[in-house]
């Protein structure tokens, strides 16, 4: 099917003060001739070339008044500041970094018309009636991108594609009743031997879904937002919601007549009080999770463009990027592996190892590999995103976590969503993704806490309570390199940098003070209870905390 290339408008800067990035951002031309703008922590060298990505926009130097504040320039942030600019609202969208720095500009850029958690998994838990509502919500927000590419003329390689499910024949059979039960259509299908479909031969195969370029759809999104009037300040990091009030790091305040949108992959909270409630109530119903992506080279045309899901465990994505490839040939995008963020740093294994293995023995083209990456995903219990007003909020106070993966589905479903509540119209799907709602398992008296969240919480306070007993030498660490030690009764984050400098930290999460750990990976520090990420030299990278890892001098160098 053939792709909607059409240009972004032309920006409001004046052209002959800035050069254009290959994903559409742009830098001082003035700067370029001197030095190449600085590194953003914490982007990933991915296919979007996210690492690319510069500041465009200013930081916010003074207090504002609004209708609504945006916490967050992620596909989740600017769709909802998007809908309200076309709505008529004044909107300022606040980001601590840049444009897509989180993990909208690390997802592979699928729009699946399916819940890679089974719908006749939902169907067994909730009945057809939700089943139906989850897919026909996927099919709205597939389209309203789809709308939007359109009537903004934002390039961003969107296509329409088929998916493809492969699975045994028993839950083959039981997936294809379940999306029957939803409404909407999947039939079995033979793909055959050729190496175009690899080792997709008997699958299921559903229409509706899309792939696009994330970090290009959010420039474009960005753009089009700007030119409806909204203002969009990056390097602004906040440092507490507080009703209808945000305060910034630098002491700025912007007060919104109508609402604060957190659109911060996990919610961030005023104080520790609110943290306290706030985990008990939103974020004690998810918990984060590790994906890993690799993209390999593969000749043009070589592999037929669809979105390709297994449903082992953990189960495995795939997509094909036209032209993605140096000299013109194409990437296929491989993802999977997940496990739960946080753990220790001798569990991890090489995963890319694993995605490239098990790609190549499905698809005898793919070749070398190009890039690799991995982001945070918060999965629910209930399999299902939380999208709207602040369970623990007694004003307009609307959040976005929770989308299980559905990044680009799950972050549109929230801008239509929470937009739509703030403009006081009703939405079909308010209910099925409330962040308010029940565990259904859970009695009425207790807190909705989920099971993977409980365990992952009570490991780390073990871990942080107990001696530990194998302590690394941090002489012996090797450059570029962290660990979690021992000092007396505190536990105590090292990063060695490449010269050989220590660089020490308390190793609590300035969050809620669990016990942080390495990952070896990314090179960062993550939280395994609510998905807080750090540099590796302390700075605040993900939400929910909203301040650095605390350094200690006395033992750094």
């Amino acid at each position: 099917m053939p792709s909607v290339f059409c240009r972004i408008k032309p920006s409001t800067f004046p052209i002959d003060k800035w050069v254009a990035l290959p994903n559409g951002s742009r830098h001082s031309f003035a700067s370029a001739a001197h030095s190449a703008p600085p590194m953003i922590e914490g982007l990933s060298d991915n296919c979007w070339q996210q690492s690319s990505q510069r500041v465009q926009h200013p930081a916010l130097a003074q207090n504002l008044e609004t209708d609504v504040c945006v916490v967050g320039a992620g596909i989740a942030g600017l769709t909802t500041a998007y809908r309200l600019a076309v709505a008529g609202k004044r909107v300022v969208v606040l980001e601590g970094r840049v444009r897509g720095a989180g993990q909208s500009g690390k997802d592979t850029g699928e729009l699946l018309a399916w819940n890679n958690h089974q719908f006749n998994t939902l169907q067994q838990a909730y009945g057809d009636k939700l089943v139906a509502q989850v897919a026909q919500s996927h099919h709205a927000a597939i389209a309203a991108v789809r709308d939007l590419v359109k009537t903004e003329s934002i390039s961003c390689q969107y296509t329409p594609v088929n998916g493809y499910i492969q699975a045994s024949e028993r839950l083959l059979a039981a997936e294809g009743k379940a999306f029957n039960a939803a409404g909407t259509q999947a039939e079995k299908v033979y793909l055959g031997t050729g190496a175009n479909v690899g080792g997709f031969q008997e699958c299921l195969q559903f229409s509706g879904s899309a792939v696009l370029n994330p970090m290009a759809y959010i420039n474009g999104l960005a753009e089009a937002l700007v030119a409806k009037g909204g203002k969009i300040f990056e390097e602004t990091r906040v440092k507490k919601p507080d009703n209808n009030k945000v305060t910034t790091m630098a002491g700025n305040q912007v007060t919104a007549r109508d609402g604060v949108v957190l659109a911060t992959g996990c919610p961030i909270t005023k104080n520790l009080v609110d943290s306290a409630v706030t985990a008990l109530i939103v974020h004690g119903k998810q918990f984060p999770r590790r994906r890993y992506a690799v993209s390999l080279d593969i000749p043009k045309g070589s592999v037929q463009n669809a979105v390709y899901c297994d449903t082992e465990d953990p189960h495995h994505s795939v997509r094909v990027v036209e032209g993605g490839a140096a000299g013109g040939g194409d990437l296929l995008v491989v993802s999977g592996e997940e496990h739960d963020q946080g753990i220790r740093p001798e569990a991890y294994v090489n995963v890319y190892n694993r995605l490239e293995t098990w790609a190549k023995g499905k698809w005898s083209t793919a070749g070398k590999r190009v890039h690799q990456w991995s982001w945070t995903i918060f999965e629910t219990q209930e399999m299902l995103g939380m999208y709207g007003k602040s369970p623990n909020s007694h004003g307009n106070y609307y959040i976005a976590t929770g989308d299980c993966g559905h990044i680009l589905t799950g972050g549109t479903l929230a801008g239509m969503i929470i937009s739509d509540a703030i403009l006081g119209k009703s939405n079909p799907f308010t209910d099925l993704y409330s962040p308010g709602r029940k565990l259904t398992w859970v009695p009425p008296v207790l807190p909705p806490i989920s099971f993977t969240y409980i365990k992952n919480t009570v490991s780390s306070i073990v871990r942080m309570v107990a001696p530990q007993i194998h302590n690394v030498d941090i002489e012996d660490m090797a450059p570029d390199s962290g660990a979690t030690i021992q000092k007396g009764f505190r536990k105590v984050a090292v990063y060695k940098d490449p010269e050989g400098k220590k660089h020490a930290f308390s190793a609590l999460c300035p969050h809620l003070g669990c016990l942080l750990q390495w990952n070896p990976h990314e090179k960062e520090w993550n939280c395994p209870c609510h998905g807080s990420c750090f540099s590796k030299t302390g700075t605040n990278l993900m939400g929910p905390s909203t301040i650095d890892m605390s350094p200690l001098k006395q033992l750094s160098d």
